[in-house]
Order: structure tokens, then C-alpha cells, then sequence
């Protein structure tokens, strides 16, 4: 039986109550009529309330852009108005609200198990950044206390007084061995300002005498030389979250795993599953519709035992499911990895403010305050297992800060709000304000500098309120084992153009074995994007016969370019800058294998743009001492007139054995000693290769390690 009444006199009516006839059919056919007496009454006052709007929300803030669709619920976006990138003609418009209008008569698209589930989750997330806020900012006002315990120690005073590599906890220091705890998800790890002076002792001279023309008598000699400076860390990625599928168990067929990069993709294509899912259900209701009418029924709504409809009905439940719930993973993912790549981006333009007196005296920061502080990151990861997530991680973080500018600021107290820094002589505070929505978010990171250093230290172009925007890069090459394996392996299958799982068993160079897809191309992808961002930048300082708009378009395209469509020169936005033509001729040659030419070159341009250098694999304490090692060596041998590869090595060499590379690999994980073992280092690069008497060998992350896939030196 089924039945079909009109409330809508009844409701426009007075409170008494009205009798209504509800026919009865069968079949179409009429069987008699039902007597039913209604009372409606209408509310003399409605509750109201201020919502708060979705449209800002999490997924918003870190620079998202939301996927609006015209179904409910809009969980991160407000209805109206409809977003979109393009303008909208009348035509299209009307179309567009005709489809919002038949959807929002279909009802909310979820299911009440679901949207508990769903609503948990981000509560969770949420007590969850509260409790780290409040963990963070305990820990800023906590004295730090030292680690290092004397022979006569005790037991309990040792636990008291953990060493680097036992901390858990938010701390100035946080070492590699904290990679999986959730609760410093958002600070990064491992993270040294790496200083290399060179001063020649036998030429000393006399200071420059003062404006005045007399000799100030306590400064002291100055030591003619030059300054290196890098950033090592640990991969920005959310490692304690890990790469597996978040779908799994949401009822749905569909998978979404790996970094940030490909949940992205993955996000994209579930908004236009959805959007297709939608369509198929408007029109069958359109064509059950018109074929009822066609044949002389009165219809008034769909019976809820058309299995077809209710088939399509349930596409559009999953898909939604699907969408809201990788939006929301999407969201928490980018803000523990932006914090992370937030920090290590200001570590590096405060290093080259206060350290680098070189490019202060070269006039760089004017050149930063009109086209950004290049902040270029030169990455170890392989292609392959979790690190392949670790990298889709750090490709969006990095992306994300082209959002921020930053202001140097006199502290004349600090402002509500700012967060206060307590162990810093320079530094007293910093305050970060958001603004915009979506795609068009940006963020303002106020930081306010002690009078005296701030008038003394900081450049006058950096003065008086100026926001430096940062201009990020990331440059990607695989160099190890995994890297090679990989490679090897993605050109056997690249014949049936499948991805293929590896294992490289106890080859890897820390805590856990990797075994996943490859994916070799993503090196190729990332290394053109950055290529595209620094040849921009080139244009900017150097212009070469092109004209300034299309300068200024064109930095501001390649950030907003489809990653998935960036490739070769037929991309090309600009053409390629004289200074650039060796770093393209390596990335054209760089698929499938390694070339760690890439990095030397990118180096090199980078610091002759004034660009800050920032060094990273997976733990930042093994390749990454590999690789800034040789770069100060290649600036020692660049001051020094020397070009022999031999000798260039030769100093490599005594930097990885004398200098601070092991000490921090000791901070870590307890043992002095590069993760490597013999067969490992037949594999890499030679001028990444380690001394054999530092090698870990046996010791895998510094440890004693046992089971299958042991390897002896």
C-alpha cells in the first residue's frame, strides 16, 4: 500500500483540527480512502542561533580548496554562493542552481552511522591539536635542562636528565627517534643550522676606522673569509600517521593511501566521482519521473522499493562519505606538515639574516623584499615504500609556504595573542595571523626582535613593516640502494606500465624496512616543478629581454599550475634562463636513474640567487650528512681556487669524520656512526660515499639489529 497527502492546507490553516482524506491504491489502482485527522501548529517563536560558518573551518585554514557540490550535507563550505574558479555565465548559473535545487530535494546524503563516526573523528583531531597547543606552550616556559650526565650519575638521575635521543616530549631539540610520536607531529625533527667559516689566520687586518676617523679600540681583528650556512633535518612529513589506506573501513570500495601528494589526487578524484554520482541520480529520477507521467500516473515522490534509484541514491552516500572523509584526513595531514616546514623555512631566512653577512652586504634583501626569500630544499628520499609517502608529504608542505610572508618587528611588548619565546636573547615573540579562504588562504608571521638587535642587525629593506613572501623549491634525488632498486625495477615494468611492490629487506638506513609501490616518475615531476619556480625567480633578478608583467605572471602561475600537468619544456612558462640551462639538461636525463648532479647544480644556483639551502632525508642524520658535508667541501675548494675532484673528496671526507655530523648522528641514536652498511655504499653516489671506518654496518639506525635481511659488512 502506499499513500500520498498534502499538509500544505493544513499547515496554512488555523490550529483546530482538519479532516483529510488519504486515498489508498494498489498497484496504481485505487482501493478506498483512509479518514486521518491532523493538527498542525505553527511555532509563535522559532529558536535562533549564529552557526558557525563551515566555510572556514580546518580544511579551509590550510589552504584547501573546498570542492563545493551542491549536495548536503556541505560540511566545509557554506551553500551559497556557489564556488567556483571561473566566472560563471547566466547560462551556466541557472543550470548550476537548477542541479542544487533537484538535489536539495533528494534530502542529506549520509547515513547517521556515518556522520557519528565522521563527527568523533574531528572532534578527536581537534582535543587532539589542543592538547598539543597546551603541551607546546608548557614547554616554552619550562627551563630546559641539561642531558648530559657525569660518570658519577645514578640511574634515577639519568631518567631524570634523558639523553637527546630518549626524548618524547616537546623540547627545543626533537631527534629522528621521536619520528612516531603523535604528540610532536607538528614540530620538526632533527632540525641544525649548519655553519662552515672559512678565515684566513695569516692575513688579519686592522678594523675599518669609524665615521669619526678615530680607532675604536675594543673591536677586534678581523679574519677575512666567507660563510656557508644550510639547514639539515628530518623528512616535514607526518611520519607518526603513516601511508596506509585511510579508507579502510568506511564500507567503500575505493582506497586512498600514501602522502600527502597523492591524497590530494585521490581527493580530486573523488569530488568528480561524486559529481558524476549526482548526475546519474538526477537523471534517473528524471526518467522515472517522465515515464510515470507518460503513462497518466500521478506521481508525487520516488517509493522507496525502486531498487535502481535507491542504487544510484547510494553512489551518491558513498561518495560523499568518501569525499568529506579524505577532505578531513587531507586537512589534519597539512597542518601537522605545514608547522613542520613553517619552522625549518624561518630557521633558515633568520639564519641568513644573522649569519650570512655576505648576502646582507650583496643587497639581497631588497631583492627579497620585491620577489621573495628563496627557501630551496634538496631532498635524499627514494621513490619507493614509505619514503615515497615521506616525499608527497614534503612536496605539499613545502608548496604550502609560498603562503606566508614575514614581518621583523621591534618588540615593544608583546601583542595579545603572540606566542612568547623565552630562551631566545633575540627573538621575543612571534604572532601568525590567517587570511583569505581556501586556495586563496595566507598566513602573516609577525616576529618581534629585541630593539637593539633589530636596529643593529636587521637590514634597513627588511625594516619599517616589510613582509618578505617566501618563494619555496624542492628538488628531489633518490640516492641509496632503495633509490637504485627502485629505478631497476621501474624500468622492467615500465614495458606493462604497472607499479610493482618492493622490499629491500634490511638495506634501509633506519628503524623499519619499506615495502610499498614505486613511483620513479614523482622525482621526475617534482624536479620539473622546482625547475619551473627557480627559472622564474632567475627571470626576476636577471631579466632577459622579457618584460616585467610577464615575470611577475609567471611566478605567480607556476604555483598554480596542476602539479599533474608540469612536465617538460612543452610546459614551459618561461624560457629557460641562461643560468639554468645545466640544471634542465640534468633533469631531462634524470628518469630512471640516479643523478645526483641535480642537487649539486640546484645548490649552487640557489645560493647565487640568495636563496636559503635546506637539506633532508628521511631521518636528516645519514644522507643528509652525506651531501651537506660535500657541498661544504665544494665551497671550501671554491674559495681556495681548487678544482680537483680528488682533493674535494679528500676534504668530504675529514668533514664526515671530524667534523659534527657524527656527534649529531649520536644526539639521535645513541651511537656515533653512519647508517650504512658496505653493500649500502656501493650503491651510492660517489661523492656521497661515507668513510668505511664510521659505518654502522651490523647496527641499523645506530642499534643492534636482528632478523631476516641482516646484512654484515
Amino acid at each position: 500500500m502506499e499513500g500520498f497527502i498534502d499538509t500544505a492546507g493544513s499547515a496554512g490553516a488555523t490550529n483546530n483540527a482538519n479532516m483529510v482524506q488519504l486515498p489508498l491504491l494498489q498497484n496504481g489502482q485505487p482501493m478506498g480512502l483512509l479518514l486521518a485527522q491532523i493538527k498542525v501548529t505553527m511555532p509563535t517563536q522559532r529558536d535562533s542561533y549564529k552557526p558557525y560558518p563551515a566555510t572556514d573551518g580546518l580544511v579551509s585554514l590550510v589552504g584547501l580548496d573546498p570542492l563545493a557540490y551542491d549536495g548536503n550535507p556541505g560540511m566545509d563550505h557554506d551553500p551559497t554562493p556557489i564556488l567556483a574558479h571561473h566566472q560563471q555565465t547566466q547560462e551556466s548559473a541557472s543550470a548550476s542552481a537548477l542541479r542544487k535545487q533537484q538535489l536539495d530535494t533528494m534530502g542529506l546524503f549520509f547515513t547517521t552511522q556515518y556522520m557519528e563516526q565522521h563527527l568523533a573523528l574531528r572532534q578527536s583531531a581537534m582535543e587532539g591539536f589542543q592538547e598539543r597547543a597546551r603541551l607546546y606552550k608548557q614547554a616554552l616556559v619550562q627551563p630546559e635542562r641539561s642531558s648530559l650526565s657525569t660518570s658519577s650519575s645514578s640511574t634515577s638521575q639519568q631518567q631524570q636528565h634523558p639523553q637527546p635521543y630518549e626524548t618524547k616530549t616537546p623540547k627545543a631539540f626533537r631527534p629522528s627517534s621521536s619520528r612516531m610520536e603523535t604528540t610532536l607531529s607538528a614540530l620538526p625533527f632533527n632540525c641544525h643550522v649548519v655553519q662552515m667559516n672559512i678565515n684566513v689566520v695569516d692575513a688579519l687586518r686592522a678594523p675599518a676606522p669609524s665615521p669619526t676617523g678615530q680607532q675604536q679600540q675594543q673591536q677586534q681583528l678581523e679574519y677575512p673569509g666567507a660563510c656557508f650556512t644550510n639547514i639539515t633535518h628530518g623528512a616535514p612529513s607526518d611520519h607518526a600517521r603513516g601511508f596506509g589506506n585511510i579508507l579502510a573501513g568506511m564500507n567503500t570500495a575505493a582506497s586512498a593511501a600514501g602522502g600527502l601528494r597523492r591524497l590530494e589526487a585521490k581527493r580530486y578524484e573523488l569530488a568528480l566521482a561524486l559529481n558524476q554520482a549526482q548526475n546519474q541520480l538526477i537523471a534517473g529520477v528524471g526518467h522515472f519521473l517522465a515515464t510515470a507521467r507518460q503513462s497518466g500516473a500521478t506521481v508525487h515522490h520516488i517509493p522507496s522499493r525502486h531498487a535502481d534509484l535507491q542504487r544510484l541514491r547510494w553512489r551518491v552516500f558513498e561518495a560523499t562519505h568518501n569525499l568529506h572523509h579524505v577532505s578531513w584526513m587531507c586537512a589534519v595531514r597539512r597542518a601537522n606538515v605545514f608547522s613542520q616546514s613553517l619552522g625549518l623555512a624561518i630557521t633558515s631566512y633568520l639564519a641568513s639574516i644573522s649569519s650570512d653577512q655576505s648576502k646582507i652586504a650583496a643587497g639581497w634583501p631588497d631583492i627579497w623584499r620585491r620577489h621573495g626569500y628563496m627557501v630551496c630544499f634538496e631532498g635524499l628520499l627514494s621513490a619507493a615504500g614509505k619514503e615515497l609517502g615521506m616525499i608527497e608529504d614534503a612536496s605539499v608542505a613545502i608548496s604550502m609556504l609560498r603562503m606566508v610572508r614575514v614581518v621583523l618587528m621591534p618588540d615593544n611588548g608583546i601583542p595579545s595573542k603572540a606566542v612568547f619565546i623565552p630562551s631566545s636573547p633575540y627573538m621575543k615573540w612571534v604572532n601568525l595571523f590567517p587570511s583569505g579562504q581556501g586556495p586563496n588562504r595566507h598566513f602573516l608571521l609577525q616576529i618581534g626582535v629585541d630593539p637593539s638587535y633589530y636596529h643593529e642587525r636587521i637590514p634597513p629593506p627588511l625594516r619599517n613593516g616589510t613582509a618578505v613572501q617566501l618563494y619555496p623549491v624542492l628538488y628531489q634525488v633518490g640516492v641509496d640502494i632503495r633509490q637504485w632498486g627502485a629505478n631497476t625495477g621501474n624500468n622492467i615494468m615500465s614495458k606493462n606500465g604497472t607499479k610493482q611492490e618492493i622490499s629491500t629487506g634490511g638495506l634501509v638506513d633506519d628503524e623499519d624496512d619499506d615495502v610499498g609501490i614505486v613511483d620513479s616518475d614523482v622525482l621526475v615531476a617534482l624536479n620539473y616543478e622546482a625547475f619551473q619556480k627557480m627559472n622564474a625567480y632567475a627571470h626576476a633578478i636577471r631579466p632577459q629581454e622579457i618584460t616585467l608583467d610577464k615575470i611577475q605572471a609567471a611566478m605567480i602561475q607556476v604555483f598554480r599550475t596542476n602539479p599533474q600537468n608540469m612536465g617538460p619544456e612543452e610546459h614551459q612558462v618561461l624560457p629557460i634562463h641562461p643560468t639554468m640551462a645545466l640544471l634542465h639538461q640534468h633533469i631531462k636525463s634524470s628518469a630512471g636513474r640516479m643523478n645526483h648532479s641535480i642537487l649539486d647544480e640546484a645548490a649552487m644556483l640557489a645560493q647565487q640567487l640568495g636563496g636559503g639551502g635546506l637539506v633532508f632525508c628521511k631521518s636528516g642524520k645519514d644522507r643528509t650528512a652525506m651531501h651537506v658535508t660535500y657541498k661544504q667541501a665544494q665551497f671550501a675548494a671554491q674559495y681556495r681556487g681548487v678544482t680537483a675532484t680528488e682533493t674535494i673528496l679528500d676534504d668530504a671526507t675529514l668533514i664526515r669524520i671530524y667534523g659534527t655530523r657524527l656527534p649529531i648522528c649520536e644526539k639521535n641514536v645513541g651511537q656515533a656512526k653512519y647508517a650504512f652498511n658496505s653493500l649500502q655504499v656501493q650503491f651510492m653516489p660517489d661523492a656521497l660515499k661515507p668513510p668505511m671506518n664510521t659505518l654502522a654496518g651490523f647496527l641499523k639506525g645506530g642499534r643492534l639489529f636482528s632478523g631476516e635481511g641482516a646484512i654484515e659488512t
